[in-house]
């Protein structure tokens, strides 16, 4: 399918459907702004808010820290414990779309927003985001290209996991980015042009102080999870 199709297709299963879909990711959103903002006071003694106005104001390059409990180790091991929690809800939320994309169920959005952490998925599901970051980060590190080109080689892995339950398996840490690997090998620039075409609605998003990013965003993902649908059809249900 074309973009144009593709997002026509997403507008078609969210009409009727919106409110669910902006309640499902403004929750989510919420949930993962008090997160961010836990680590930030731990790291800074500010909320988050409060130092994007500091550092914009001040110093644009200058961190303060304050002397507390979480400044050293215990700044450490609450900055990755949240990090995963955040990265369980993002995958969560796709989990979530594609269930939505291919039977139109639209569970409760707390339910749907913590689907990944449910009996069976929960530990598969944070060992793979675990490596999924580990892998991102080492590309990263080499260069900043090579990391992008690998975040779209990897990003079709929270809806390959979700295939793969749904189909009664349990993934290995690496069974799923593997095969998104795999299936995103000639497909990457398909799903760049994809994000290319969101721009204008991003610049419409900031323009409006966020507050466009309200429908942007769940627009954005159930193209994304359509996306997939039409790339992976249902080699991965089997």
């Amino acid at each position: 399918m074309s973009r144009a199709e593709l997002k026509q297709e997403a507008k078609n299963q969210l009409r009727g459907n919106w409110l669910w879909a902006v309640a499902l990711s403004l929750v989510a959103s919420i949930i993962i702004y008090i997160a961010q903002d836990i680590v930030n006071y731990a790291q800074t003694g500010r909320d988050r808010v409060y130092d994007v106005i500091y550092k914009t104001i001040h110093d644009t390059f200058y961190y303060t820290y304050v002397q507390n409990p979480f400044s050293t180790w215990g700044w450490n091991l609450l900055s990755i414990i949240l990090s995963l929690f955040i990265g369980m809800i993002l995958w969560s939320v796709a989990y979530t779309i594609l269930k939505f994309r291919d039977s139109g169920e639209t569970p409760n959005i707390f339910k749907g927003m913590f689907s990944a952490f449910t009996a069976g998925k929960f530990l598969s599901t944070l060992l793979t985001y675990l490596l999924y970051e580990i892998f991102l980060m080492l590309w990263y590190i080499l260069l900043v290209i090579p990391g992008i080109v690998k975040s779209y080689s990897y990003s079709m892995t929270p809806y390959i996991m979700k295939d793969l339950y749904d189909s009664g398996k349990t993934p290995t840490a690496t069974e799923a980015i593997t095969k998104s690997r795999e299936l995103m090998d000639g497909h990457k620039t398909d799903l760049f042009v994809l994000d290319l075409s969101f721009l204008g609605w991003a610049i419409l998003g900031i323009v409006t102080a966020g507050i466009g990013f309200i429908w942007i965003t769940p627009y954005y993902r159930q193209t994304k999870a359509n996306f997939y649908r039409k790339l992976a059809g249902d080699q991965f249900l089997k």
